[in-house]
């Protein structure tokens, strides 16, 4: 039997088959592409969830580092409600987040982080959110999770030893020409334009834009000349966004300083790093966090002058040192200049200070003449009485022990620990070289010469006696009476008194004296030396007690003190923050 024909455009069984596959196979496909494109989408989610939940953690961990601390007592709760106020519902089914106070430092620990919780003292907080992000189309969802780690720090500057302006202005121009090598007119700066100086404040960051430099780091590492540094410091002062009461008066009084042309090419780092010579010690972690800390003009052009001058021989003095009707003379010599500090308080693991400013170590050389003496008896005619006085001054130090940041500035508070540094006081001639390595040596004094014929020598090394060490509280308020502090507030250079007095009460003793006549020794209970030493002993005891107002000033603008230690606090700039990744 024949079959008959197939009608056109009709499928064969086969063909059905073969159709109905294929729809299969594509329908298939497309199952495919749609789970995918809806599991795109979760996936999608998660990760716009997780940015979002980056987000979360990185302010929260910015506001909990605004107010660590050691007792972590401030930092959950305010990254907890920065966490709150960005979306973050700590209280939801299966969200949560966690907060740790620790410390942050690339020195101590290991990467990527660089961070130990619990570790002391803190400066860093780290927050971790976890969230429940449900899927739409894969099932029950999943726990997306993000940290946050910011560190924060409260940077304290300060100095030690440095002046308070309240200087004759003579004195201050005087000893500024005599570390500079300048010629300023006394007349060009006033005590208001040094007062001015001393007021003012300029930024690190100042600094760092003024040096045309991007990074702390690398002002700290840029080497300049007294002069140069001089000319960036004005430049600093004159574009600086800190509010300054007497700021024209302060730029003319440092511009006077700059025309004056400082000469000499040697040149010194900004940064005192690995005790090496330089101007400013910082103690942080990520000294990018001092840009808003602050320092004085004046501190700052003192310190310059004192590292230009360190290592040189003595300097005369050129300045009006009054003692009534004494005249006196003095040389100066820096043996190391004072660092200026800037930094976080606290140890490190090893148990140093982190954040330290010294003052200087100085020698000076003080000849203090009374001129002719009274007709005495036995028609010896007008003696000469000299007091030399030698003075070496071993630095101090001040450290930052500790900071608090709180709602105001009068509340916050800063804690600077002071040793004072050691002193020796010589009473003696000077010996030919000031650089000698044995600091108290004198020769004998010749303390009263009548014509050549009669002579009184004495020579005495008499230790200062030190105090123990202290600690000294600043507010957090820059320009206030607090700013500068003391150890001995009673009586400055107290140190200095107590020591030449004691001279008086040797010399009185007739102790180590020598009472020459006619190039004979005599016995010091003769009658000639009893009516020696009863004419010197009054006369030189005014000029002990006058010592201290002579000589301690110009030690404290070369940032060194003998048996005190004048802080001044510059500023405390809290809750420096930034994240870490």
């Amino acid at each position: 039997m024949d079959h008959l024909p197939t009608s056109p455009g009709r499928p064969t069984p086969r063909g059905r088959k073969r159709q109905r596959g294929v729809a299969s196979v594509l329908a298939a496909f497309w199952l495919l592409v749609a789970v995918a494109a809806l599991a795109a989408i979760d996936v999608g989610n998660v990760f716009y969830q997780r940015r979002v939940m980056q987000s979360v953690a990185d302010m929260a961990a910015n506001a909990g580092a605004q107010v660590v601390d050691n007792a972590c007592s401030r930092a959950p709760a305010t990254a907890l409600g920065s966490a709150g106020a960005n979306g973050f519902n700590a209280s939801a089914p299966g969200n949560s987040i966690t907060t740790t106070c620790g410390r942050w430092a690339p020195t101590l620990y290991a990467g990527p982080s660089y961070y130990a919780a619990n570790a002391t003292p803190s400066n860093a907080v780290q927050v971790t959110v976890s969230k429940q992000v449900p899927y739409f189309f894969l099932g029950a969802g999943r726990i997306v999770s993000a940290t946050g780690l910011a560190q924060a720090v409260n940077v304290g500057a300060f100095t030690i030893g440095t002046t308070t302006a309240s200087v004759d202005p003579t004195v201050i121009t005087g000893l500024l020409n005599a570390m500079l090598g300048t010629n300023i007119n006394a007349l060009q700066i006033s005590a208001a334009g040094y007062a001015g100086l001393a007021q003012a404040r300029i930024q690190v960051g100042d600094l760092v834009t003024a040096a045309g430099v991007g990074t702390v780091n690398q002002l700290l590492a840029t080497n300049v000349t007294a002069g140069q540094f001089v000319n960036l410091m004005l430049t600093a002062l004159q574009t600086t966004q800190v509010a300054n009461a007497n700021l024209s008066v302060a730029l003319g009084a440092l511009q006077a300083v700059a025309n004056a042309n400082i000469p000499g090419s040697q040149t010194f780092a900004i940064g005192a790093v690995n005790g090496g010579t330089g101007l400013l010690q910082v103690g942080l972690a990520d000294t990018q966090s001092a840009l808003s800390a602050t320092i004085s003009p004046l501190d700052a052009l003192f310190v310059a002058a004192d590292i230009a001058q360190a290592g040189k021989s003595a300097v005369n003095v050129s300045t009006v040192l009054n003692l009534g009707v004494a005249t006196a003379t003095l040389q100066v010599q820096v043996i190391q200049p004072p660092v200026l500090a800037v930094g976080e308080a606290g140890k490190t693991p090893a148990g140093a200070w982190r954040t330290i400013a010294t003052t200087a170590q100085v020698r000076a050389f003080l000849k203090v003449t009374l001129g002719a003496l009274p007709g005495l008896p036995l028609g010896l005619g007008a003696p000469i009485v000299t007091l030399p006085v030698n003075v070496y001054v071993s630095p101090g130090t001040a450290w930052l022990s500790s900071t608090q940041c709180l709602s105001t500035k009068a509340s916050s508070n800063s804690v600077v620990g002071v040793q004072t540094g050691l002193a020796n006081v010589c009473i003696g001639d000077a010996p030919t070289n000031l650089s000698a390595s044995t600091p108290y040596s004198c020769a004998p004094a010749t303390l009263v010469n009548v014509l050549g014929l009669i002579t009184v020598q004495m020579a005495t090394s008499l230790p200062a006696v030190v105090p123990n060490a202290a600690s000294m509280t600043f507010d957090g308020i820059v320009g206030n009476a607090d700013d500068y502090q003391t150890t001995n507030s009673n009586q400055v250079g107290g140190v200095l008194y107590n020591a030449t007095t004691g001279f008086a009460t040797q010399l009185s003793a007739q102790n180590g004296l020598t009472v020459t006549v006619l190039g004979i020794k005599l016995p010091l209970g003769s009658a000639v030396g009893q009516i020696l030493i009863g004419f010197v002993v009054p006369l030189l005891t005014p000029v002990f007690n006058a010592l201290d107002t002579v000589l301690m000033p110009v030690l404290q603008l070369l940032g060194a003190q003998i048996g005190v230690s004048t802080v001044h606090d510059l500023s405390l700039t809290c809750g420096q923050s930034q994240l870490q990744y």
